[in-house]
């Protein structure tokens, strides 16, 4: 090991110690420790808290990394692989239901109850235990834990993991004969999917048909995208002490939290939080007086026309459905505030979006889970996940006879694959250099460069897009 990698070693060791710090001051009353496996921090808990928790989990993931043989990293395979058919088989017979949320039971009673072999039953909990799945607190028992519970109270978890076991894991290992077969091709129906089902019919097809199906993409989609306290990290660094009203479309996770985390910080502050006419928001039942929750349609026409600011949440939880693939959404919603910003040029759309990255820009563990969604977009359906550089064409592309929209700034964190991009009317006369220059060196070893009109930054702290 070189000098290097001794310093490498040393650094992620003071990041550990220094994640670990902020969780054990924190322990109480916050942090659930019940479980000898697990520590459960909820919903509730302080950003500070669940930042050092995904930091301990990345700088787990880079000592292995760091430290690993070759013979490690096939075993980890191995693990990864039987820990994903257990939890498939786990579900598949529905085990999960019949062990209670606490206490021992006999692994005996659960096998007659779901009616398999005692002995399967045993080799599967004892593999799901090593990674605080299950656990055998004595011979021939079985007791849940904080993890596998979760699975039980929130069936999207298992939606979720059955999504990987039933569907992705089958399709990802057929990659290398759909590309035989179709090596160039770009169509829906020619990809990994259609080779490993044997079909013609396109995934996104499929997906209408079956609501289990659609069901459980979603349900991997939402676990596979940033957290929501990546967005309350990026939005927590705008300068809304000069804002007044701002206006909030989450089309996503319609609820009240994320505006009344930022009302609570700006006593200044008046939001208008919109969702969508299909769902029901959450969290509104006693609406702060700050707080003004709206119905609108994705896409329609903006009819709030004094707001400062206009902050558009946008998910990709759609596949390829017509009207509904997050191109299309943004561009209607772009298409939506072209009129407002339109008539006032200091008036912004901040667009926040989970997007592939660029290399580097990001950290490591970050970067690997937004390339598995590009990945498997690419095996079920021949799409892709959109890049930063694509919604700003996007952007430049939405004009009328006056002028048209821009990307003003840019933000974005190393420890997030969530962008949050700064978007306003410019008139022909202004907009015209300023763009050219913008399609000709927009990103630079993921770096935002200058647009001819903005410093476009990429930071990790302390920047404002306002």
């Amino acid at each position: 090991m070189s000098a290097g990698n001794l310093d490498q070693l040393q650094s992620y060791i003071n990041e550990l110690n220094s994640a670990a710090k902020v969780i054990t001051d924190h322990c109480n009353p916050y942090i659930n420790t019940g479980s000898a496996s697990h520590i459960s921090i909820p919903p509730n808990a302080p950003s500070e808290i669940h930042r050092a928790r995904r930091n301990l989990l990345a700088v787990a993931t880079r000592l292995q990394t760091l430290l690993a043989e070759p013979a490690d990293f096939i075993q980890q395979l191995a693990s990864q692989n039987q820990l994903l058919a257990c939890l498939q088989w786990l579900g598949e017979f529905q085990v999960l239901a019949y062990i209670p949320l606490d206490g021992v039971v006999p692994v005996r009673d659960i096998a007659e109850l779901a009616d398999m072999p005692e002995t399967i039953l045993s080799k599967v909990v004892r593999m799901m235990a090593t990674a605080g799945f299950l656990s055998q607190p004595q011979p021939g028992g079985i007791a849940p834990t904080a993890l596998s519970a979760q699975f039980v109270t929130k069936l999207s978890y298992l939606d979720a993991a059955m999504f990987l076991a039933e569907t992705a894991a089958p399709v990802s290992l057929k990659m290398g004969e759909a590309t035989r077969r179709f090596p160039r091709s770009n169509l829906p129906n020619e990809s990994a999917y259609s080779v490993t089902f044997s079909t013609s019919q396109p995934f996104q097809a499929v997906c209408r048909q079956k609501s289990k199906l659609s069901r459980q993409w979603c349900a991997y989609l939402q676990c596979a995208e940033d957290p929501a306290e990546s967005m309350m990290d990026i939005l927590g660094r705008l300068d809304w002490r000069n804002e007044r009203k701002a206006c909030m479309i989450d089309a996503g996770a319609p609820s009240t939290g994320m505006a009344m985390a930022l009302i609570e910080l700006y006593p200044g502050l008046h939001f208008i939080l919109q969702v969508d006419t299909g769902v029901s928001p959450s969290g509104t039942e006693d609406f702060h007086p700050r707080i003004e929750v709206q119905k609108r349609h994705s896409g329609s026409i903006q009819a709030v026309r004094d707001a400062a600011l206009y902050i558009v949440n946008l998910p990709a939880l759609s596949f390829g459905t017509p009207g509904q693939s997050l191109s299309d959404r943004v561009l209607a919603e772009l298409r939506a505030h072209l009129g407002v910003l339109r008539s006032d040029s200091s008036m912004k759309i901040i667009l926040v979006l989970c997007l592939l990255p660029e290399p580097g820009s990001v950290i490591a563990e970050v970067e690997a889970a937004a390339l598995a969604r590009d990945l498997y977009r690419l095996q079920l359906g021949n799409e892709h996940e959109m890049g930063v550089a694509e919604i700003v064409e996007m952007v430049n592309n939405v004009q009328d006879n006056m002028g048209g929209l821009v990307v003003v700034n840019k933000l974005n964190l190393r420890n997030s694959a969530t962008v949050a991009l700064a978007i306003q009317y410019q008139a022909n006369t202004v907009r015209l250099q300023g763009t050219q220059q913008a399609r000709t060196g927009f990103i630079r070893n993921g770096q935002m460069m200058n647009n001819g009109m903005n410093n476009l930054v990429n930071l990790d702290s302390g920047s404002s897009l306002t």
